[in-house]
C-alpha cells in the first residue's frame, strides 16, 4: 500500500514540475500571428493591442487586475532613455508589418549573460521592453531578419553554454535579465517562416507566453551582424491565468491516475 501511494504521488507531482517551463516562444509568419491569440483567448483572456506609431516609446495597455499600465522601449545600450522608432512600415514581397519599427543592426557589444552564463555577442544593439504592471504574454513583429549573415559564428562558450549552433544569423530573447534563449536560427532565407508563404516576404512574428508566472522586461536581439533587421508592428499583450497553457496531463495520463486511483481502492477493501 505504501509503494502504490508514493508511485502515485510521484506521478501526480509530474504536471505541476512542467508547468514551471520557461515561456513557451513562437516564431511565425505575420499572416499566422492568430496562432499565438488562439492560444491567449482560449485560456478566456483578451489579447490587447498597441500599433507602433511615429515618435512614441511608451505604449498603454490594461493589466490583469484592470488597472492601467505602460511598456516603455528603449535602447538595451541605455536603459536610461526611450527609444522612438526610426522608420515606418517595412515591406517585404507582398506584405508589410502593421506599423513602424525600431532598427536593431545587430552589432554592439556582448550582454544577455546571467550568472556563470557567458554574454551574447549582439546584446547592447537591441531592445528592452520595460512593463510598469508585469504580464505573461506578449510579441511583436519582425522584419529583414534571415536575409544574410547565415555563416556568422559564435564563441564556442555561448554556444557550449546554451545549447546553441555554432553559426546562423539568430534572434535572442530574455526575461527579466534571466537566460537568454534562441528562438530562431537562420542558415537560410527559407528559416524565416514567412519566406514559406505563396508571396515569400523577409517578415515574422515573435511572441511568448509564460504560464507559469510573470515577467517586467524583455529584451530582444539579433546576432547575425551585417543584417539590417527591424522590430515593431504591433504590440500585443495579455495576463493568462496561471498554468493555463502546458502543464496539463493528456488524456492517456489521466487515465493512468484513474486506475491508480482505483488500484488504491481495491487495496483498501482487501485489507479491511
Amino acid at each position: 500500500m505504501r509503494v502504490l501511494k508514493t508511485a502515485l504521488l510521484a506521478f501526480l507531482t509530474v504536471p505541476a514540475a512542467t508547468a514551471m517551463a520557461a515561456p513557451v516562444v513562437y516564431n511565425l509568419a505575420l499572416p499566422n500571428i492568430s496562432v499565438f491569440d488562439n492560444v491567449i483567448i482560449g485560456t478566456g483572456s483578451t489579447v490587447q493591442t498597441a500599433p507602433v506609431v511615429q515618435n512614441q516609446a511608451v505604449y498603454a495597455y490594461t493589466d490583469i487586475n484592470g488597472n492601467p499600465a505602460t511598456v516603455t522601449v528603449r535602447r538595451t545600450s541605455n536603459l536610461s532613455g526611450t527609444a522612438t522608432p526610426d522608420q515606418g512600415p517595412y515591406t517585404s514581397g507582398s506584405l508589410s508589418t502593421s506599423g513602424w519599427m525600431w532598427f536593431i543592426n545587430p552589432g554592439g557589444s556582448a550582454g544577455g549573460g546571467v550568472g556563470s552564463l557567458p554574454n551574447i555577442p549582439g546584446y547592447t544593439s537591441g531592445l528592452t521592453f520595460d512593463f510598469s504592471s508585469p504580464v505573461n504574454a506578449f510579441g511583436f513583429e519582425v522584419g529583414d531578419w534571415a536575409t544574410c549573415c547565415f555563416n556568422n559564428t559564435r564563441p564556442g562558450s555561448v554556444v557550449s553554454a546554451y545549447g546553441v549552433p555554432a553559426q546562423g544569423s539568430g534572434l535572442w530573447i530574455a526575461f527579466d535579465g534571466g537566460a537568454a534563449t534562441l528562438p530562431a536560427n537562420a542558415l537560410a532565407a527559407t528559416d524565416n517562416p514567412g519566406r514559406l508563404l505563396s508571396s515569400p516576404s523577409f517578415t515574422n512574428f515573435i511572441g511568448a507566453i509564460d504560464s507559469s508566472g510573470s515577467f517586467s522586461r524583455v529584451t530582444f536581439w539579433g546576432d547575425g551582424f551585417g543584417e539590417f533587421l527591424v522590430a515593431g508592428g504591433t504590440l500585443r499583450f495579455a495576463s493568462v491565468p496561471l498554468g493555463s497553457v502546458g502543464g496539463v496531463p493528456e488524456p492517456a495520463s489521466l487515465a493512468l491516475v484513474g486506475l491508480s486511483l482505483a488500484g488504491l481502492a481495491a487495496v483498501r477493501r482487501r485489507r479491511q
